[in-house]
C-alpha cells in the first residue's frame, strides 16, 4: 500500500516537506540515492500500456525493498508523493536519444514539470543515462550539479536535454515537450514490445555523494565532481565489489 510516511523514511525525512523548492532539491536527490533505477524489474510492466502502474503494488515492490524500478514506475510514485506533499505539477514526456541521431518516439519517456513560486522545474528520478540529480529549471541557461553541466535546446518543436562532464563534450541524453500528460498516452507504445526492449540490456543507475553512477551490463561508469571514469568489470571480486557498494549486492 502506498504510504507518504513510509516513502519520506526512505528517503531521510522525519515528517512531510513543506512544498518548496529546497525541499524539492532533497526529495529528488534523496530518492535518486535511495531508490535505484534498474531494468530488471520489466517483467512488472504492462506490455499494453507500460504507464498503466498500479500504485500500490508498484511502491511494495520498489520502495520498502530499495530494489529499484523503472522510468514509468519510479516517475509516476514519485509523482504521486509530489502531489501528495501539495506540489503543483504536471507528467511530461519525451523520447531518449538512440544511436544514428534519433530518438524514441514521444511518449517514451516520462518526467515532470513542476510549478514553485512561478518558475518551472523538471523532476526525473527514472533516467538510465547521464542526468541532472537534483530539479532543474526550465531555461536555457546552462546549469551547474556536482561538477556537470546540463543545458536544454531547441530542436524540431522539442526542448533537447544535454549533459557535460569535465572530461567530455556535449551528449544528448532525451527529447520533450511541456505538454500535460496522462498515462493512457502511453498505451500501445512499444506495440506490446515495451517491456521486452527494455529488457534487452540491464541497466541500472543512482546518485551518490558527489555524483551519479551507472552499471549497463558490465560496464561501470562513476561521475564524481564532474570527472567520469569508465570500468569494464571482468574481474568477478571487483563486480562484487561494485555491487556491495552501489547496489547493495543485488546482482
Amino acid at each position: 500500500m502506498f504510504s507518504t510516511d513510509t516513502y519520506l523514511a526512505h528517503l531521510g525525512f522525519s515528517q512531510p516537506p513543506a512544498p518548496t523548492l529546497p525541499n524539492l532539491r532533497q526529495l529528488h536527490r534523496g530518492h535518486l540515492m535511495a531508490v535505484p533505477y534498474d531494468t530488471n524489474h520489466t517483467h512488472r510492466l504492462s506490455a499494453e500500456n507500460m504507464a498503466d502502474i498500479d500504485i500500490d503494488k508498484a511502491f511494495e515492490a520498489i520502495v520498502p525493498t530499495g530494489a529499484g524500478g523503472m522510468c514509468l514506475e519510479l516517475n509516476t510514485l514519485f509523482a504521486q508523493l509530489l502531489r501528495e506533499l501539495g506540489y503543483d505539477l504536471d507528467v511530461i514526456s519525451g523520447g531518449t536519444y538512440l544511436p544514428g541521431d534519433i530518438f524514441a518516439p514521444d511518449p517514451e519517456h516520462m518526467l515532470m514539470l513542476v510549478r514553485i513560486d512561478g518558475q518551472e522545474w523538471l523532476a526525473d528520478v527514472g533516467h538510465a543515462g547521464l542526468c541532472f540529480t537534483e530539479p532543474l529549471r526550465l531555461s536555457e541557461e546552462v546549469q551547474w550539479q556536482y561538477g556537470c553541466a546540463f543545458r536544454l535546446i531547441r530542436r524540431d518543436g522539442y526542448l533537447v536535454l544535454q549533459a557535460k562532464t569535465l572530461d567530455h563534450d556535449w551528449r544528448t541524453t532525451y527529447r520533450f515537450t511541456t505538454q500535460p500528460r496522462t498515462y493512457d498516452a502511453w498505451a500501445g507504445v512499444g506495440e506490446g514490445n515495451g517491456p521486452a526492449i527494455l529488457a534487452a540490456m540491464r541497466r541500472r543507475r543512482r546518485a551518490i555523494d558527489k555524483g551519479q553512477v551507472f552499471l549497463t551490463n558490465n560496464m561501470f561508469t562513476i561521475v564524481e565532481d564532474g570527472h567520469e571514469k569508465v570500468t569494464l568489470l571482468v574481474d568477478p571480486e571487483r563486480r562484487a565489489q561494485v555491487l556491495d557498494t552501489y547496489w547493495d549486492g543485488r546482482d
